[in-house]
């Protein structure tokens, strides 16, 4: 195992750009792969192109991340973690279980609390969601969220805030890996999707499971921790999870409006007052050109979650007060 020292010494040796890319774009290339494999789901012509990170930071100029040495374990714990969960696609066998029972679920939920979940949702995957170029072994998913320290984003952005964002992005990818062999041992198949980049548009599965709601930002709101969280999913091939149907988020957004907080204080300026709508029907609520310099040059900010009302204040008080100012 690659020490923390050894790690520090071949980043400040050659950068980190060229330790973290090229096993992204190894990464990226194992998932663009799965598209054309038979029985997938696949994305489709309306797909939207990922935001890649990684590789946006090695090839643009005058962004320089600041390195947090105690963070690269982390960072290279979620980059091994990406390309299990491709590997273990393999061990998925084409006479798997379909149905779950009722105490299947109620101990496989019990065990998803387990790894410090702290929410569960099951929709199915519309193509549309899926990253151009990516796919997913199965139509129906797990969507999970993980809760982050609210305290360490209040001082976003910053090296604790940082710190907070990487752990539970590597947790949780470690927890939906976890998720995906538990249920292969039930006799089920499964495909974890990592928190970090994801393989559908996290926030749109999210919504779309009954987990939150759109904020202004873009970001999921969610009752249990507003959007002080992260997102993944696991991928099975079980017909018959509790499918959610319904949103009864909806009026996060019609508050947003009447909020805006996080467009005035977004230091770059870089979220739209009026979320840009799409052919598609995909809505753009960020400038990636304007959000992404000071994104890679400040930790990673956060500050558009760190001012929204939803990260300080308990979700149901809110409600309440804009449905009583909305009569």
């Amino acid at each position: 195992m690659t020490s923390k020292l050894s790690l520090l010494a071949k980043i400040k040796k050659f950068g980190f750009n060229r330790i973290a890319i090229p096993k992204s774009v190894k990464i990226f290339g194992m998932e663009d792969a799965l598209s054309s494999q038979e029985g997938y789901l696949t994305y489709s012509k309306k797909s939207p192109v990922r935001f890649d990170i990684p590789i946006e930071i090695g090839r643009r100029e005058g962004v320089d991340a600041p390195i947090i040495p105690k963070l690269l374990p982390r960072m290279m714990s979620c980059m091994k973690n990406m390309k299990q969960a491709i590997i273990d696609l393999d061990d998925n066998i084409k006479d798997s279980k379909r149905q779950i029972e009722k105490d299947e679920l109620v101990e496989l939920e019990t065990y998803i609390r387990s790894l410090d979940i702290s929410g569960i949702g099951y929709t199915t995957v519309p193509q549309d969601f899926i990253f151009a170029n990516k796919a997913v072994a199965y139509e129906n998913a797990i969507v999970l969220t993980m809760n982050m320290d609210n305290k360490k984003v209040s001082i976003a952005p910053s090296k604790q805030t940082a710190e907070t964002i990487w752990h539970t992005y590597d947790n949780l990818g470690i927890a939906a890996n976890k998720i995906a062999r538990y249920l292969r041992k039930k006799g089920f198949n499964a495909h974890a999707s990592h928190p970090l980049g994801g393989i559908v548009l996290y926030p749109r599965l999210a919504e779309k499971a009954g987990l939150g709601g759109f904020g202004k930002s873009g970001i999921l709101i969610t009752p249990i921790n507003g959007g002080t969280l992260r997102l993944a999913a696991v991928y099975t091939n079980i017909e018959n999870l509790p499918i959610n149907e319904g949103n009864e988020h909806g009026w996060i957004m019609e508050y947003c409006k009447t909020c805006l907080r996080c467009v005035k204080e977004c230091p770059p300026g870089a979220i739209y007052e009026k979320p840009i709508e799409h052919e598609t029907g995909r809505v753009t609520h960020i400038d990636n050109e304007k959000c992404f310099p000071y994104f890679g040059n400040n930790y990673g900010c956060t500050v558009c979650i760190k001012v929204c009302p939803f990260n300080y204040t308990d979700y149901h008080a809110i409600k309440e007060g804009f449905m009583k100012r909305s009569k």
